[in-house]
């Protein structure tokens, strides 16, 4: 018997919307391995292999399992490396370095997607600094446009898909790449 719960995690999917416009998910985490029953308590989304989609971190209580530690549990996306993306790094001169409360959005074609810079993002864990847009098959963005918080706006046309860009406030877009080497993650590589 145990307070912790020790209950399957889910992976939801994405399916859309249906006749009525109600999103849809469906479990797929037993399909791909990430149903595991530890205590998790912790979940981060970030870009551990550095290759444009996001893959998942989840840390456990040990709780009353009789041991110190239980290891974080790393689940690597390897399907969405297929698709196309644009990834934002921001970075505040005015308000605040790490540029909390910027709100990113991009359009492609007639998909646009709204992204909100904030500092903290998850219970026991923190998501990637950085801004993921996943674009499907498009392979460019029409339109990128930040809204600093202080309220000024810059905007960027015609960027490349899969592309890294660095956005210094007031000092315009920089064109970046991902590190060589994935992240450090505790025991991982």
């Amino acid at each position: 018997m145990s307070w912790n719960g020790y209950e399957h995690n889910v992976l939801l999917r994405n399916m859309g919307l249906d006749e009525n416009g109600v999103p849809q998910y469906v479990d797929v985490a037993m399909a791909l391995g990430a149903d595991d029953i530890g205590d998790s308590r912790g979940v981060a989304a970030f870009d551990y292999d550095n290759d444009g989609d996001l893959d998942i971190a989840v840390n456990h209580n040990p709780g009353d399992h009789g041991v110190p530690t239980f290891p974080v549990v790393l689940q690597e996306n390897t399907i969405g490396q297929k698709r196309n993306y644009l990834v934002v790094s921001l970075q505040g001169t005015r308000d605040n370095r790490d540029a909390v409360g910027a709100e990113v959005t991009v359009r492609s074609g007639s998909l646009n997607q709204v992204r909100l810079k904030s500092a903290g993002s998850a219970y026991a864990a923190q998501h990637d600094g950085r801004l993921y847009f996943g674009l499907g098959d498009a392979t460019r963005v029409d339109l990128l446009t930040v809204r600093w918080p202080d309220g000024t706006e810059e905007s960027f046309r015609n960027l490349d898909a899969n592309t890294v860009v660095r956005i210094i406030q007031g000092e315009g877009m920089r064109l970046s790449s991902f590190p060589a080497s994935p992240q450090l993650l505790g025991g991982f590589r």
